[in-house]
């Protein structure tokens, strides 16, 4: 088999997406920078002559590749000497279709960026970023054992139904700051996470306000109660703002990269928006460390043994897991089995069948220590997973406030040219066992 039809049968496997947003009718974002592959393409087929399904011939998978590739190669009017930018091309060509933020297809630049950003190393404001639905104005109950419908992952619908927002707005993802490195360009310029992007540099980022303000503003002149001069005023912020749009992930790589050079942010946080001038730098995030009784865990490849020596002969360890955003999964698992004995921590589950997995671990601590897990809003993916398989089997108590929402576990692909893809493959959902949650919430005590 030619170099270019493996090429082409490999791309053939992903197929990824970023996030569709609509605004009214009119404004519409697409993300074009993921990518995500299946396990079989026994089932994936091309058709000729209107399409399969009606009558028309069958075309495997790879075959449909390798037949496009052949036809750009042979009858396209400038020569392609590089085969491996089609196969490239072929991925970012099926990105739109799994509609899914997180698995995200990189460039070179940005995936070196992103694989930097899991040892700690950052360029950009120093901050990480992920699109999020938009918090309840109500009081949500923040039990770190259940997820609520505002987090990451939650159904929108859901969602939409537990705010008192209208549901254009409620199940509207926003890019929005998940943690800060200490010490970096944004902790620096004071910002938080949590923080929400309105624009950069100038150029605005989708939202729904803008689709629900011209709605009402429609309404109430349909009403008469609005002049036509405001409806029109409305009617060009609406124009303006969508030619300087930016789509919201592109916005994420411009802050995430790059160590010179100013951005100017506008962020929302509480209703209120915020200006800033932020100049871009390298950053870092602390390591494994233990200090004055405290261990500092970020799932790095070289934590699960740093853990094992730290907590030898501890009766008691206390492991702090805030900002700890891009963990390692690989990692998280083996510093769960330093800790916990043997057994199953819980379930990883898709949408593809009711059918689950058991998240567990052969060989444990048979002997573990009492464990104390300190957790905020930034622990978040690896972390808040590792958390939660502790504190649901009463293993931990959970100390400090509520975590991120985000429970998606995600391989992690580079291909042949130096790019590479995230691709989400399972939720986790702990094991609640009523009891031992109840043990976890009051520190293990009956």
């Amino acid at each position: 088999m030619s170099e270019t039809k493996k090429s082409l049968i490999a791309a053939g496997w992903i197929v990824a997406a970023c996030g569709a947003f609509l605004i009214g009718s009119n404004l519409r974002d697409r993300a074009d920078l993921s990518a995500a592959p299946t396990t079989k393409l026994d089932n994936l087929v091309a058709s000729r002559n209107g399409g399969a399904p009606q009558g028309g011939d069958e075309i495997p998978a790879g075959d449909f590749f390798y037949s496009l590739t052949e036809k750009l190669k042979k009858e396209y009017v400038e020569p392609i000497n590089d085969e491996q930018k089609l196969a490239s091309g072929a991925v970012r060509g099926m990105v739109g279709y799994l509609a899914d933020p997180k698995s995200v297809y990189m460039d070179k630049d940005a995936f070196r960026v992103f694989l930097n950003a899991r040892q700690g190393k950052y360029e950009g404001i120093g901050a990480d970023l992920a699109l999020l639905l938009p918090s309840s104005n109500k009081k949500a109950n923040r039990s770190a054992l259940q997820p609520t419908p505002t987090e990451e992952g939650a159904d929108p619908r859901q969602q939409a139904l537990s705010t008192d927002s209208a549901p254009d707005q409620a199940s509207f993802p926003r890019l929005t700051v998940t943690s800060v490195v200490p010490g970096g360009p944004a902790d620096k310029a004071g910002v938080k996470p949590g923080d929400i992007v309105y624009s950069i540099d100038g150029h605005w980022l989708l939202n729904a306000d803008l689709s629900i303000r011209f709605m009402k503003a429609r309404k109430l002149y349909d009403q008469k109660k609005l002049p036509l001069a405001d409806l029109n005023a409305l009617r060009k912020e609406v124009r303006d703002k969508w030619e300087r749009m930016i789509l919201p992930l592109r916005a994420r790589d411009r802050l995430f990269a790059g160590t010179a050079g100013n951005v100017k942010v506008v962020w929302e946080r509480n209703g209120e928006q915020r200006a800033t001038t932020i100049q871009r730098a390298p950053s870092s995030r602390t390591g494994f460390q233990a200090a004055n009784g405290v261990i500092q865990l970020p799932f790095t490849p070289g934590s699960p043994e740093a853990l094992k020596q730290a907590i030898a002969g501890k009766p008691e360890v206390t492991l702090d897991l805030r900002n700890n955003t891009l963990g390692d999964f690989s990692a998280m698992r083996q510093c769960l089995a330093v800790l916990a004995p043997a057994g199953q921590y819980g379930v990883l589950t898709t949408n593809r069948s009711d059918k689950t997995t058991p998240f567990a671990i052969g060989q444990g601590n048979a002997n573990p220590p009492k464990i104390t897990l300190i957790t905020d809003r930034t622990t978040r993916g690896a972390a808040e997973i590792f958390a939660l398989a502790l504190s649901s089997k009463g293993l931990a108590k959970l100390s400090g406030s509520e975590t991120g929402g985000d429970r998606d576990i995600y391989d992690i692909v580079e291909l042949p040219d130096g790019t590479g893809y995230t691709l989400v493959t399972s939720h986790f959902k702990p094991s609640l066992d009523t009891k031992s949650a109840r043990l976890a919430k009051n520190g293990g005590r009956k």
